[in-house]
């Protein structure tokens, strides 16, 4: 039977500003949990990312290395992992920068009988999302000077290329929800159509 993990994710470094909580079904797997996180971080999703959990890290595959499925994000699903509640991965998003996640397991439940599309959704969280190319204590700097000012001053380009006012108070969680799947789907466009040609 499929169960319901709820998440809390955190953006590391950031004194705890950014963060969501998630629901997800088991049977995703750890690559759309990590398109997920891109999604509701609002990144521009164009780095690779990796996912760690106990000594383990699971890869998008790579022209430049083989790995196996068993350690291939495309191909391991959550309740593989065998989590329990408290358990913690670690989520890398662009090598360069470096903008890390914690996540955490906060609860587990069977999940509803034909509920299963209403997964994943974001059911709490703060802040906007993070600054692509920018480091967490970057946006962390921004953010204090946004409350120091009382208003915001940076502007950002979104996935979308347009210019815009990054103000970290500006999270909706119902505009989240509403705009999340679809986010998630071009994400995944966006990671695995390569994969056709390796």
């Amino acid at each position: 039977m499929a169960e319901v993990y709820t998440l809390k994710i955190v953006y590391i470094d950031c004194d705890e500003r950014i963060w969501r909580e998630a629901q997800v079904s088991s049977n995703n797997t750890l690559a759309s949990i990590g398109y997920m996180v891109l999604a509701t971080f609002d990144t521009l999703a164009y780095h690779l990312f990796n996912i760690s959990y106990n000594g383990t890290t699971f890869e998008l595959p790579n022209e430049d290395f083989e790995i196996g499925e068993d350690e291939c994000l495309f191909y391991v699903k959550f309740s593989q992992l065998k989590l329990k509640v408290d358990d913690k991965l670690g989520m890398l998003y662009d090598f360069g920068c470096e903008q890390c996640f914690d996540i955490e397991i906060v609860d587990i439940q069977p999940m509803p009988k034909g509920s299963g599309r209403a997964y994943p959704k974001i059911t709490d969280g703060e802040g906007k999302g993070i600054l692509d190319d920018t480091t967490a204590d970057e946006t962390l700097e921004t953010i204090k000077e946004t409350d120091k000012k009382g208003k915001s001053t940076h502007t950002y380009l979104t996935r979308y290329e347009d210019e815009c006012l990054w103000d970290y108070r500006d999270f909706d969680l119902k505009y989240e929800n509403i705009m999340l799947k679809g986010v998630i789907k071009r994400i995944a466009e966006g990671y695995e159509v390569f994969d056709e040609y390796m």
